[in-house]
């Protein structure tokens, strides 16, 4: 897994009656404020967050992922966000699925107090903290792998992502600055399936924390009827949607495609504000 990392990104949700034509103009925007958005193909991504049954990863504010993106899985870490205006920043740990990925990720969460109830085949009793053999880590399926360490999944979303490189006008030879995605969010529940439309902007390259809030303030500027701030995550958001699923207060509130309406999206806010740590 890679060096300690810190991502840098914000948020808009879609908010427009009409989510899809809001996210197509959003889409076809060539330049917003200093840059210039270099159009990249469309990609299709499948998430599954794990944690334990009793949700310590939650627990500890850790977001835990195995990513399915280009026939390619990579496991992420995700923890200690700071808010900041439009964005925030905090600590993430990517890596292509491997032995080494894994451990890595393991420490992580030992350095953090989360030890992971596992159980050595064959011996019917929980351990704490085993280590995974790295001979046959990433030999099975990873979620398989990631079991037998006592984590399962919570949340499994598929989005359809339109991202664009964002390039500085004045340098565009020094390359991305940051990427700008309309993302499609579909999140998977037993009581229903659920869509957010979000535009993200993350740090690249060169680009820091004023890059995403330049790019994030002029959007929100130029589209103050289509685009609202959102300071919560994709977990967290999915779990806020998945409790207020259950509890049927999304009756009448979702359209044909599953959209949640802009009516919902204050209640959906507030219910996150209410129950966010």
């Amino acid at each position: 897994m890679s060096e300690h990392g810190r991502e840098v990104e914000g948020v808009l949700l879609v908010n427009a009656d009409d989510q899809a034509a809001a996210g197509d103009r959003v889409a076809a925007l060539e330049t917003v404020d200093r840059f210039q958005l270099r159009p990249r193909p469309a990609q299709r991504i499948r998430d599954v967050y794990i944690d334990t049954d009793d949700g310590a990863l939650a627990g500890s504010r850790v977001a835990f992922r195995l990513r399915d993106q280009d026939d390619r899985p990579l496991l992420t870490l995700k923890a200690d966000a700071v808010r900041s205006g439009l964005a925030s920043e905090r600590l993430e740990l990517e890596a292509p699925w491997s032995a080494e990925a894994l451990q890595a990720a393991l420490e992580e969460l030992r350095r953090r107090g989360v030890e992971l109830p596992t159980s050595p085949e064959g011996s019917g009793e929980p351990r704490r903290g085993a280590p995974v053999d790295r001979e046959e880590a990433g030999a099975v399926e990873p979620l398989a792998d990631l079991a037998a360490l006592g984590l399962h999944p919570t949340q499994t979303r598929e989005t359809t992502r339109t991202p664009r490189d964002v390039v500085e006008r004045d340098d565009p030879a020094a390359g991305p600055v940051a990427e700008l995605t309309l993302d499609d969010v579909a999140y998977q529940f037993p009581a229903g399936r659920a869509r957010l439309l979000e535009v993200e902007v993350e740090a690249k390259g060169s680009g820091g924390m004023e890059t995403v809030q330049s790019v994030l303030g002029a959007l929100a500027e130029r589209f103050p009827d289509d685009l609202r701030p959102w300071p919560y995550g994709k977990l967290a958001t999915g779990r806020a949607v998945e409790q207020l699923l259950a509890e049927g207060r999304f009756e009448g509130l979702l359209d044909g495609d599953r959209r949640i309406r802009p009516a919902a999206h204050n209640l959906l806010a507030e219910f996150l504000a209410e129950n966010s740590p």
